[in-house]
């Protein structure tokens, strides 16, 4: 697995943070939210949202015990190593797509790193609600080009009453109490949609959390189209999502393993897969290809992505690239599609001896690399 040690700055000192690919690194939203909450005054806190690593070790260090829920594995083990790394005590861990498990109203402060989408932001509050004992504090923090503003409104109408108290390096971060009553786990949204995939009627099922859950990614299309998968080829779905690339594969006779990082994703791969016809292929929880032994594949199938919220970010794409390399057979092949203002020919020339288009428009590449 590939791990590394980067330093964060929490409010009293600094603190080495293990992070594994597209994890976040502790950023101006980590100082933004301790600006606002100033101090962990909580035996007991809640702690979730992208790139909250470096809140949980803060929390943990001021003597809270923290529970924490993530449906994405990296940052689970991203948390997990550092840790350990810093001879902390183990979390309250949770990775995992739903909220099994986890007691409510067992907290005393709840930190929140919103996600982006108005959807996914509402079911975070409102999971941060169900956490939090009466009179519990909530703190929680996003960024200013990524609907903070409406995160505000959706904070009132849950609690009643919230501010933003800190703006500062493109974050705004606030605080809000949590009333009398009685606030449930929130419910995920499911969504189930009749689509086509390579010229074949399909039932995608898909849930919140999931990269395009509820429609076939363009990027996804285009990689259908440009990549060639002869029948009984051994083929790995990286970065699945909800698991359509795969599906098409699987339509075109190979045998076909998937993989994604989001649990959100594995959930909606696997109930897609079995709508379809195909309950039995394996679906795995994990970062990039960890549960995969090298050199086993004919054929990796990828539409890595290339954001960390509004920003371009190469690093999982780049780790996407070096995984396939690793689990391919010689001779094997890698089908990556990119937009067509991404320039990943360097990347692909350094890991493959042989890297061409195989497909293109407007829009998208699909490149071919061959091991």
């Amino acid at each position: 697995m590939k791990l590394q040690n980067v330093t964060g700055f929490l409010p009293d000192s600094p603190i080495s943070i293990v992070r594994l690919p597209g994890v976040p690194e502790p950023g101006p939203g980590n100082a933004a939210l301790f600006a606002a909450a100033r101090n962990v005054a909580a035996s007991r806190a809640f702690v979730a949202g992208p790139g909250a690593t470096a809140t949980a070790l803060w929390a943990m260090r001021a003597g809270a015990a923290v529970t924490y829920w993530t449906e994405n594995a990296a940052e689970g083990q991203s948390l997990a190593a550092s840790l350990a790394h810093n001879r902390l005590p183990a979390a309250q861990c949770f990775v995992q797509a739903d909220f099994a498990g986890l007691e409510p109203a067992t907290c005393d402060a709840a930190f929140l790193h919103l996600p982006r989408g108005r959807e996914m932001r509402e079911e975070a509050l409102r999971l941060a609600a169900a956490m939090l004992r009466p009179a519990g504090r909530l703190g929680f923090v996003g960024a200013t080009r990524e609907g903070v503003k409406s995160a505000l409104q959706q904070a009132q109408m849950i609690f009643g009453q919230a501010g933003i108290v800190v703006r500062k390096g493109g974050y705004h971060a606030g605080l809000a109490h949590r009333p009398d009553g009685d606030f449930p786990f929130p419910a995920i949204h499911r969504t189930e949609r009749d689509i086509v995939v390579d010229g074949v009627p399909t039932r995608l099922v898909g849930y919140a959390g999931a990269f395009a859950h509820d429609r076939l990614d363009d990027g996804a299309a285009a990689l259908i189209a440009g990549m060639q998968i002869p029948a009984g080829a051994r083929v790995l779905d990286l970065g699945c999502g909800t698991g359509l690339v795969g599906l098409a594969a699987l339509r075109r006779g190979a045998h076909v393993t998937m993989t994604d990082v989001s649990a959100r994703a594995v959930l909606s791969a696997q109930e897609t897969l079995a709508a379809n016809g195909y309950p039995d292929v394996s679906v795995t929880h994990a970062c990039g290809a960890a549960t995969v032994e090298t050199a086993t594949f004919d054929i990796v199938v990828t539409n890595p992505p290339f954001h960390q919220g509004h920003g371009l970010h190469f690093e999982t794409v780049q780790f996407f690239i070096e995984e396939a390399t690793r689990v391919l057979k010689a001779g094997g092949k890698l089908y990556l599609v990119a937009n067509a203002f991404l320039s990943y020919e360097p990347w692909l020339r350094a890991h493959f001896a042989r890297v061409q288009q195989v497909w293109n428009d407007r829009r998208f590449r699909v490149w071919e690399g061959t091991k």
